[in-house]
């Protein structure tokens, strides 16, 4: 006792000491306080970091209540601890006199505190006094609760009712204290951009420790069924992206990237390593308080009731169950949301910044090593065309250089890394949880036992790290595969028109299937090691416990339950965490290799500024070449203008000028600093920086700031939004400045024809405007600016003869252009010549003339130039009366736009309209689909019954262990004896009374193996059928996988145009990326580890029944409540994970979409501009995965408190049992300590179930939209064989409920005649087209080829037997063969044949061994000059053909139509961006290629079409002349004749009519 005493007394003077260290902040607080009150009575509006309180906020804000009843609970305790006191000083049984002033002391503390937290004012001192508060009231009920303890050890020690009593109320009241301390609220509610910022840090610290600050979010869930972006409160300043990469900015970071990130995040990794240390005791703090329980049943008698120490130990175990469930939800919570998505918001910001600024490498790498090997490696088999010639990137190691590769560096490096992040501390707490584990296992076994154990389970290891091997490079593969997948899928459908015209869709879903296959091949790789995995992992444990029990109950003659049980439950924890460490390794392998991926990205070269401040651009023997990100070697294959020496005139006009693929656009790219300076000067006038333009203070006097830079790209970049918006980009409205940009850029016609109007949406990139339209809409852009300097890279390629004519004299030599620096590349050198004051030629590789239009016109040079140039262009835009999209032949003409324009005063119309998402529960058919997908009635039947069958053997395993422990005797040899004598102790049964004793430990070694047999016989069955269910379950995932897949990539391939339009590419990327990344992986480990935990939960109900058969209604109470929690929890959850789902697409959009106009965005300066909206659309999705961490940590919270509140219960009920014996209790207790994990796992793997469904269910959306028809006749094998055209009294339209653009067009085309189509915008020649191809099926009359109905064939075969060459050529990356011959379907020969006939090489070019590849389409530097791409059919083609110029793109296009050589072709402007005189040399090509086929060209330039059989002139969707040029040229009235007479060329084309001109002259 006097030992006891001592303890006592020192835990008293610990907490004591400690209570007043906790106090001295209050006395801080008070002094801080009193001098706030004289210097400023009135209390401030709040605000910090996160936001700003409002009025309405700080008066709603109060904490008056908790307050008072802090102060009153406390006061309460320490009269009571007063009382006590005296009580003990006037009679003192309880030896206690000492101790009870020294718990005065400190009640007397806490009364100081409440007090001091009363009067303060201050709401966040106010707040960390209650905390100190709380520590304050824990320390003294550890002290109250030590005393009761050691006085209920102290059976000899008396204590009166009353001191009883006041030791109770004590306990009680220091409990509501610490409650009424922590209820304090932080803050009033702040705002961040007037948005209610969420409430975490706002409300108090028992709301924000217990999770309950999301309740309001998810009862609006429940309420509304729904919730939208909207909806969720804005993140705090931790988390927001804007605020997390200025802190970035703000710390210099020398070391590598890992470093900087720890060193960023440390505060929050310190925190996350020390609740980890905190979860290594707690996760053994149950089964060490267990193991004290059941030791004190083996000595009880039997029917005496247990002491009061075991009372002491139930409430230990309630504590330690709760404290160990809340250390895990907030280690949790702060490895998420302290760590995981504050590091990838961070890292993608980052990201997004470093692409903004690092240099535009269009080329393609001279590490990538030309080779098929990837093709034939990913189909096994030879000749496979899943690759084709794409050049092999080196996996992982490789830099990120692609668009769709930067991209990848958001979309999965940064989760990678992030999620390594929020789980390394796995990594510690292993070495934590064994040394604890060791520790107890030691005290309880001795060494002996536990090496043995060790050993035997250290048999399975050279299997564990062999497989977990196999398992980490399979998984390195499968991630390989899947950007292979996402690399081809991406390509197909940016090239969809392609694809449909060409009537590929079978071929490239057997290209994408054959990838597709190869992924689940990897991914089988991967179940298949996981599956042996799972085998060590369920035989770990069972051979440790086996091993180790058996030689215990050998060594000391008996084996009881509390050893027996105890041990079991540690081995358990134990063997989860040395399996976990091999799979951990793994992903810190994958976080390691994205990081540095990463860290390369960002460590890459950036844009620098390489031009010096001057009055006027110019070039000083500049050498200039297109920017690498590579070291510079002597073999450095780059196009590479050399020895510049020009000078722009400023506020003029310059033109510059040049054969196809001369550097005209690299020229441009230099005054822009796009580029690498290899040698020489370039002077550029210092453009003002955004923040001293004050935009919003332009007037038209100040408008034009004549240093500032505009650019129009030779590939017209537009955003998603209105048509005002392009133009404005972001600066204020002036309307006569904005009248006069529609006006002069010819938009005020086509506006009208918008149902919309200037509101009418774009899609990305202009996919709803025609080619001239997008040029226009750009130029409009530039118009508008308040440049002063306009870089315009051929604006009028694609512009009608007459539009081009007016746009240039009106718009850039009109009042909006003239006193600008205009620098034009452009092959319409006669059309500009008039106002163009400089101009420059380029060729071989330099400048070949440079100088003033005056002096050129005076030598004769000025007309050698025309004559090698482009003179007047004759062109005709494909837009129908819609006005929309005739160029790219999409049936998005379009649809809806074609109204009257008095309709505009309605809302405008999105064309992209926001994702679609579900409401409520993922609905039963989803569910029934995947089921009949992966297997069916029969599939699901076996997994069923293999899950009963081992939670049987589990059970049972568990009950043997019970029998051995328990007696020798046939006590209780039966399960029927236990019911029987569980229903009689409980009173439900009075028919059998067995004779009951105290267990009594096994005294005998004889029985050993008679009970060590049977208990590993039922093991080794529980350990094969538990391995073969998870490998069950993993076919039918693969098998469903594979349906899934193979019918959403059979419809997307199939759906019409227009739908394709108007969704962003990221959505249809994100089901075949990211939802089948799910439903691979993902879906079969939920329903795997599901219903093994749901058959877990049902095995712990019947355990409790041998126990009580109270316990199955105590089970269903709890897990009622539990079902509240869940039924409160899914609703919220469920709409978070479908706008996260949502909210990822933006992210990968935006990025793309910068990715593709960094040149533009840089040029007018608009970088900032575009980071601000990367934050925000980071902002979205940090903020919805945000809330999905907060609800679950929520329902995890609860879950856990309800599970360790079972646990009390159980071990309650045994307590009150008087004759229940301890191996009896070990049974119940080892199961119903994992009531509370099982439940949560149960409902936890139900939920993501139900969440990771979501993305089946997106799936199944995608592959039941509706398809173009899949029916009708196959022609015959020659058809056509004439190539004869018949339309008779076609009428089409755009959708049922739109006029016709096509009205009673009646025509014939002989064979192998070359019909030219002409008319004004709108006449309807691309919907002819589309009607040709049935992108639009007529409703009246027909189409007839070779005398068949085309509407009556299968669209396969129609689109296969005709060709055509779009103004937007589409070429995939790959090489120049794979281009060409994407199937292998030719030989080289006839593919470098038909390279030489659209003259991009010449055939002398061709050697008999082919030429190294090249890394730019301009081509590379060597010491002879520049070299021709095109050599070599080997060479690289880069993502969409972007290391070509834009004329040579369209020359591969025409040599791949030349392949093929079909009967009808259709050529719509094919040579729009190519110099006159190739033109002329590929017109006269076409000419001989195609005598033996009929063909239909839409007539952009009459030159071209001025020599043909016969010219289609069409208006209003009418046929007006038909006939031969001759013909139509007599007709004085006619229309063709007029607009001959427009053209600027009249002379020319009369003399090609009559044939007195040749057409390639």
């Amino acid at each position: 006792m006097l030992e006891d005493g001592s303890r006592l007394t020192a835990a008293g003077v610990t907490g004591l000491v400690l209570v007043l260290l906790l106090t001295f902040p209050s006395f801080t607080s008070i002094s801080i306080h009193i001098r706030e009150s004289k210097s400023n009575p009135k209390p401030k509006i709040y605000e910090d970091e996160d936001g700003v309180a409002t009025e309405q906020s700080m008066a709603k804000y109060s904490a008056k209540i908790p307050k008072i009843f802090h102060v009153f609970f406390t006061i309460s305790g320490l009269s009571a601890a007063v009382a006590l006191a005296i009580l003990a000083t006037i009679n003192s049984p309880r030896g206690m006199f000492a101790d009870d002033w020294l718990n005065v002391a400190q009640w007397f503390l806490l009364v100081v505190q409440a007090l001091t937290i009363a009067s303060v004012r201050n709401t966040l001192r106010s707040y960390t006094l209650g905390v100190f508060s709380l520590i304050s009231c824990m320390l003294l009920l550890a002290v109250l609760l030590i005393q009761g303890m050691l006085l209920a050890q102290n059976v000899g020690v008396s204590s009166s009712l009353g001191a009883t009593g006041l030791q109770i109320a004590q306990l009680v009241l220091v409990v509501f204290a610490a409650l009424a301390s922590v209820s304090i609220p932080r803050r009033p509610d702040v705002f961040y951009d007037g948005a209610f910022v969420d409430g975490m840090n706002t409300v108090s610290a028992l709301e924000r420790y217990s999770f309950s600050w999301v309740d309001q979010l998810l009862a609006l869930a429940r309420k509304k069924k729904r919730l939208d972006q909207n909806d969720l409160p804005k993140m705090d300043h931790y988390t927001r992206a804007r605020d997390l990469s200025e802190d970035w900015r703000r710390k210099k970071h020398t070391q590598r990237l890992w470093i900087e990130i720890f060193l960023v995040h440390k505060a929050q990794f310190i925190t996350q390593w020390f609740l980890t240390l905190l979860q290594a005791f707690g996760n053994f703090a149950p089964q060490f308080v267990t193991y004290h329980i059941l030791r004190i049943l083996e000595r009880r008698v039997a029917g005496q009731a247990v002491s009061s120490e075991a009372w002491i130990w139930v409430l230990m175990l309630t504590l330690t169950t709760v404290g160990a469930a809340w250390n895990e939800a907030w280690l949790f919570w702060i490895s998420w949301s302290g760590l995981a998505i504050p590091i990838r918001s961070q890292l993608s910001s980052l990201i997004f910044q470093k692409a903004m600024r690092r240099k535009d490498v269009k080329g393609t790498s001279k590490s990538r090593k030309i080779t098929s090997s990837e093709g034939t490696d990913l189909m096994n088999a030879p000749g496979d065309e899943v690759a084709g010639d794409k050049p092999k990137i080196d996996g992982d190691k490789s830099d990120p250089k692609g668009k769709q590769s930067t991209v990848n560096l958001i979309g999965v490096d940064t989760k990678r890394v992030s999620d390594f992040c929020s789980f390394n501390n796995y990594f510690p707490g292993c070495l934590f949880k064994l040394a604890i584990s060791f520790s107890f296992l030691l005290s309880i076994l001795g060494w002996k036992v536990l090496l043995c154990g060790f050993l035997v389970m250290s048999l399975t290891l050279p299997v564990n790290i062999y497989f977990s091997k196999r398992y980490s490079a399979a998984q390195d593969r499968l991630m390989k595969v899947r950007d292979v997948k996402m690399g081809v899928v991406t390509e197909a459908l940016q090239g969809i028109r392609q694809i449909k015209f060409s009537a590929l869709e079978s071929n490239w879903h057997a290209k994408i299937g054959k990838i597709r296959a190869k992924e689940l091949a990897e991914q089988w790789s991967v179940y298949v090691s996981d599956t042996v995995l799972i085998f060590c992992w369920i035989t770990g444990p069972v051979a440790l416990s086996a091993a180790s029990l058996s030689l215990y109950a050998w060594l000391y003659g008996e084996l009881s339950p509390s050893v027996a049980f105890t041990s079991i439950g540690v081995f358990g924890g134990l063997e989860v965490t040395l399996a976990v460490i091999p799979e951990l390794t793994t992903y810190l392998i994958d976080a390691w290799i994205s990081i540095e991926r990463i860290e390369r990205y960002l460590n890459a070269p950036e844009i620098t500024k390489n031009t010096n401040d001057a009055p006027n651009i110019s070039f000083e023997n500049a050498s200039i070449a297109w920017p690498s990100d590579e070291e510079k070697e002597d073999g450095d294959e780059r196009y590479v203008l050399r020895n510049v020496n020009i000078s722009f005139p400023e506020k003029e006009l310059s033109v510059v000028s040049g054969k196809t693929g001369s550097g005209k656009s690299l020229l441009l790219a230099a005054i822009l600093g796009e580029v690498d300076l290899l040698s020489g000067k370039i002077n550029v006038p210092r453009s003002p920086p955004t923040e001293e333009r004050h935009d919003h203070l332009a007037t038209k006097d100040n408008w034009v700031i004549p240093s500032s830079i505009a650019f129009v790209a030779q590939i017209p970049w537009i955003e998603n939004a209105c048509i005002k918006d392009n133009i404005l980009f972001g600066l204020p409205f002036d309307q006569y400045r904005y009248q006069k940009v529609i006006e002069v850029c010819a938009l005020k016609k086509d506006l009208e024809m918008l149902t919309d109007g200037e509101n009418t949406e774009i899609g990305a990139n202009g996919i709803n405007l025609s080619g001239g339209q997008r040029w226009r809409v750009t130029f409009a852009r530039a118009l508008y600016s308040r440049a002063g300097i306009l870089i315009l890279d051929d604006i009028f390629s694609a512009l009608d003869a007459n539009v081009g004519r007016f746009t240039f004299e009106e718009g850039l030599a009109g009042e909006l252009g003239i006193g600008r620096t205009r620098i034009l590349v452009t092959h319409h050198v006669a059309l500009c010549k008039s106002k163009t004051k400089y101009i420059v030629e380029l060729g071989n590789g330099t400048v070949e003339n440079s100088g003033l239009v005056q002096d050129f016109e005076s030598d004769g040079t000025l007309d050698e130039m025309i004559k090698r140039e482009e003179t007047e262009q004759e062109t005709q835009e494909d837009e129908e009366s819609t006005a929309v999209n005739s160029e790219q032949f999409s049936d998005s003409e379009n649809t809806k736009q074609f109204k009257e324009v008095n309709s505009k005063t309605a809302a405008p119309k999105k064309f992209v309209e926001d994702e679609a998402r579900e409401k409520g529960a993922v609905k039963t058919a989803v569910y029934l689909n995947y089921m009949k997908s992966s297997g069916g009635w029969l599939f699901w039947s076996v997994a069923v019954l293999s899950y009963a069958i081992v939670q049987g053997f589990v059970t049972g395993r568990s009950w043997w262990l019970r029998l051995w422990t328990g007696d020798t005797t046939d006590q209780h040899q039966s399960i029927k004896h236990t019911l029987a004598y569980s229903f009689q102790v409980n009173g439900l049964s009075h028919g059998f009374t067995p004779s009951l004793n105290s267990s009594a430990p096994i005294k005998h070694t004889d029985n050993i193996g008679y009970y060590l047999g049977i208990y590993v016989t039922l093991s080794v069955v529980s350990i094969f059928v538990g391995t073969f269910r998870y490998w069950w379950i993993y076919t039918g995932s693969i098998r469903a996988s594979r349906s899934l897949f193979d019918k959403l990539s059979f419809t997307i391939l199939r759906t019409p145009l227009r739908w394709m339009d108007t969704v962003p590419l990221g959505r249809i990327l994100n089901r075949f990326t990211a939802d089948f990344t799910v439903v691979d992986a993902k879906l079969s480990m939920d329903i795997g580890f599901g219903a093994n935990n749901l058959f877990r939960l049902i095995g712990i109900m019947i355990a409790g029944i041998f126990v009580s058969p109270w316990v199955i209604i105590l089970s269903l109470m709890l897990l009622s409540l539990c079902l509240h929690v869940a039924l409160r929890f899914l609703p919220g959850a469920r709409e978070v994970k479908r706008l996260e789902s949502i909210a990822k697409s933006p992210i990968f959009e935006q990025f793309g979409s910068a990715l593709t106009g960094v040149g533009t965005i840089r040029a007018f300066d608009k970088c900032d501009v575009y980071i601000s909206r990367m934050f925000s659309k980071i902002d979205d999705h940090t903020t919805s995965f945000w809330h999905l961490w907060a609800f679950n940590r929520w329902m995890g919270w609860r879950m856990a408190l309800i599970g360790g509140f079972f646990a009390t219960f159980i071990c309650i009920f045994i307590l009150l049992m008087k004759d229940i014996d301890a191996a009896l209790a070990g049974f119940a207790l080892s199961f119903a300590l994992e009531y509370g994990q099982v439940v949560i796992w149960t409902i936890r793997h139900y939920t993501n179930l139900e969440l990771n469904m979501n993305a089946a269910e997106r799936i199944m959306e995608y592959s039941n939209l509706a398809t173009e028809p899949l029916d009708g006749a196959d022609p015959p094998a020659a058809w056509p064989s004439e190539g004869r055209l018949e339309v008779n009294d076609l009428v089409v339209g755009y959708a049922p409920d739109l006029p016709p653009v096509l009205k009673d067009l009646t025509f014939t085309v002989e064979p192998n005649e070359r019909i030219g189509v002409a008319g004004r915008t709108g006449a309807g020649k691309s919907s002819l087209t589309l009607a040709l191809f049935r992108f639009l099926e007529p409703r009246e009359g027909s189409i007839h080829i070779d005398g068949l109905d085309i509407s009556t064939i299968k669209l396969q075969a129609l689109r296969s037997r005709l060709a055509i060459i779009p103004q937007d050529p589409v070429l995939f990356s790959g090489t120049v063969r794979s281009n060409l011959d994407a199937f292998d379907e030719h030989t080289d020969a006839e593919l470098r044949d038909a390279l030489v006939r659209v003259h991009l090489v010449s055939s002398s070019d061709f050697n008999t061994s082919p030429a190294s590849p090249t890394s730019q389409a301009l081509p590379a530097t060597s010491p002879a000059g520049n070299c021709n791409t095109f050599t070599s059919l080997n060479s690289p083609i880069s993502e969409g053909g972007l290391n070509l110029s834009q004329g040579q793109r369209q020359l591969l296009c025409l040599a791949r139509a030349i392949v093929s050589r079909p009967k009808i072709m259709v050529l719509d402007e094919a040579t729009s961006a190519v110099d006159m005189a190739t033109d002329a040399l590929i017109q006269r090509s076409i000419r001989e290629e195609f005598k033996d086929s009929t063909l239909v060209v839409i007539a952009h330039r009459l030159s071209t079409i001025a020599d043909f059989d016969k010219i289609l002139v069409m208006g209003e969707g009418k046929v007006v002349e038909f006939g031969t040029p001759r013909e139509l040229w007599d007709n004085e009235s006619g229309v063709f004749r007029a607009m001959v007479g427009e053209s600027g060329e009249k002379e020319r084309l009369e003399g090609i009519m009559m044939g007195n001109v040749p057409h390639a002259e």
